[in-house]
């Protein structure tokens, strides 16, 4: 067999010879193994395991590949640019994310073959031993994704399979080209509820985590101690210190949610110079730095769409309709458009007046200077603030949020953290005043005050008067309207009546996915539909629910009925939203069909 391949070193391509050194270099001729007369002889003196070693592969059981099967893996194409610059990466940590259907996953197989042709040879017996090791949280994903994956790119009767289903498998390929053998072992384990237990002595050249959002970011942090650990050491004894380095872990995935660690890791670029800094910072000096890239293909519909020739015209038609048909319509973005979502928790609670495209800026909303601020706050040691700017007749822009989920912070320390950002993001603005949950007027515990309440607290630290939003008495129906209100609020100048900025991740994702309904059961035994309070995004968003209440008449009604006419008017103080269809809620008290002004106004 005679493999050629170009490897891109900076960005270029260049070929390799390296003859009795690195990556290729030839090997006498022959198999692994000596002659088989001399055998006995060799065996004599040796331990179990050495002599196990040094057998001859067909006395093992082990067959070579054909080598016509093997030259049937084409790698001479890929489905576009951006899969083949991930083909031919060889950075310590690297991921391709892309569409259903954009050949991402069988790139990334093709590209262990490569990775195993350029292996450095082993100074000891002129060997290249490459291990690459396939990693899921169980046996039953294994087996029903990236097993048929693998098999469809290295078929079993390539080399020597071992295992079973519910079983760690392994797959040994023994194939040679003109610089001489090479040994390919492909093992699949699932790391099941404990991965640092499971990972414990894996030793491994590359590891491949196949759909690697579906994994806890554990496997990552261990597993980039796992690699570059086979062949032992011995065998790149005396080559260049850029050699004696050979190890990857590769990932491919789809579109991840903005929690997930992939996102993270390959889209925040800030966070992957910050890990690739605290890698190498671990590594012997001298070491070859970390390195990790992102490799993303275009969504359909993108210019560059990559493998739609290999594709039905109908391919993602289809996709799309069978996901609206499940009812998933919120996976056809992730999944076929390949854009980050967010994963959707439940049924959105502001599902229908909610529309990403209108209510969330393309950029950053400048500070008015001009304007005032209000500022909406939910109370807590896991506290949320919204800081906002009334313009116009009450078109409201969200400048910025303040919560942190994974801490628990006193009342004064967020106040002071609430003044930074208003300072950062408003400077010289001018505050009109807070809106906090009524809770915060309770006395605190977290106080040397016992007449110290969190509004008291937060609004000393942060330079403003917080005052308890007592419109509609805390009840969650007028603070939900208060939202819908503004988020059904007419255009006006082109801006709609709530307009956030993209920095407001939390409130942003409870909006689209987070804030859900749930069933909530009364001592009565009733069911009845709440908002979940148990996802963080509750808590900003119960925070811009004050801030809007700040807007509405002591009643509950809204300022935008001022601007409608007096039929529409009447229908939304009746409780029915303007324009709707449906009957207005009852006022209570006796009703009857008699007019007593018309009693014949019923007949004709």
């Amino acid at each position: 067999m005679s493999v050629t391949l170009g490897r891109r070193v900076g960005g270029q391509g260049g070929l390799w010879t390296a003859p009795n050194e690195g990556w290729g270099g030839s090997t006498p001729a022959g198999r692994m193994g000596a002659d088989t007369g001399s055998m006995g002889a060799q065996l004599e003196g040796l331990l179990a395991k050495e002599a196990i070693e040094s057998l001859d592969e067909s006395a093992l059981g082990r067959k070579f590949a054909d080598e016509a099967d093997f030259d049937r893996i084409d790698d001479s194409t890929f489905p576009g640019p951006i899969a083949e610059n991930f083909y031919w990466s060889d950075d310590d940590v690297i991921g391709i994310q892309g569409p259903v259907g954009s050949g991402k996953t069988t790139t990334l197989m093709k590209s262990r073959r490569r990775r195993a042709i350029m292996m450095p040879r082993s100074t000891v017996d002129g060997v290249r031993r490459y291990k690459v090791l396939f990693i899921r949280e169980t046996y039953r994903q294994l087996w029903s994704t990236t097993i048929p994956s693998y098999l469809e790119t290295f078929p079993k009767s390539l080399g020597t399979w071992s295992g079973g289903r519910g079983d760690p498998v392994t797959h040994v390929i023994q194939f040679e080209d003109e610089h001489g053998p090479i040994e390919f072992t492909a093992k699949f384990m699932a790391f099941g509820d404990d991965v640092i237990a499971s990972m414990r002595g894996v030793q491994t050249t590359d590891i491949v985590l196949n759909e690697a959002d579906t994994m806890p970011v554990d496997i990552l942090t261990v597993g980039i101690g796992r690699i570059d650990r086979y062949p032992s050491r011995e065998h790149f004894a005396g080559l260049a210190d850029i050699l004696r380095s050979y190890g990857q872990i590769c990932c491919d995935f789809n579109a991840p949610d903005e929690d997930n660690w992939t996102f993270r890791v390959y889209h925040d670029e800030d966070e992957r110079n910050r890990m690739a800094a605290e890698l190498t910072a671990a590594l012997p000096e001298g070491a070859k730095p970390i390195r990790i890239s992102f490799y993303r293909q275009p969504g359909y519909g993108e210019q560059g769409c990559e493998n739609v020739q290999n594709l039905s015209p109908s391919y993602y038609g289809r996709q799309i309709a069978s996901m609206r048909l499940a009812g998933r319509g919120d996976m056809i973005d992730r999944l076929v458009y390949n854009k980050v979502v967010y994963l959707k928790a439940g049924e959105p609670v502001f599902g229908r007046e909610f529309q990403r495209r209108i209510h969330v800026a393309s950029e950053t909303i400048p500070f008015d200077p001009q304007l005032p601020i209000r500022i909406g706050l939910d109370q807590g040691f896991k506290g949320a603030a919204v800081i906002a700017q009334p313009a116009g007749f009450w078109r409201w822009r969200i400048l910025a949020e303040l919560h942190f989920p994974r801490e628990r912070l006193f009342a004064h320390v967020f106040g002071t953290r609430l003044s930074e950002l208003l300072d950062e993001r408003c400077p010289n603005g001018r505050i009109e005043a807070g809106w906090g949950d009524m809770a915060g007027e309770h006395g605190a515990s977290q106080a040397a005050d016992e007449n110290a309440t969190w509004n008291l607290m937060v609004g000393r630290a942060a330079g403003f008067h917080i005052r308890p939003q007592r419109i509609g008495t805390n009840r969650i129906q007028p603070r939900l309207e208060a939202v819908r209100a503004a988020l059904e609020a007419p255009l006006e100048a082109g801006e709609p009546g709530l307009l956030i900025d993209p920095s407001c991740k939390f409130l942003i994702r409870g909006f689209e996915a987070r804030y859900v309904w749930t069933e909530e059961v009364d001592r009565n035994g009733d069911k009845r539909k709440v908002p979940n309070k148990q996802l963080t995004e509750a808590n900003v968003m119960d925070a811009v629910q004050y801030l809007l209440l700040s807007a509405h008449r002591a009643d509950g009604i809204s300022p935008y009925m001022s601007r409608l006419d007096d039929k529409r008017r009447r229908e939304g103080e009746a409780g029915q939203m303007p324009g709707s269809r449906r009957p207005p809620k009852s006022q209570g008290g006796l009703t009857t069909s008699w007019d007593v002004l018309s009693p014949y106004g019923g007949m004709q």
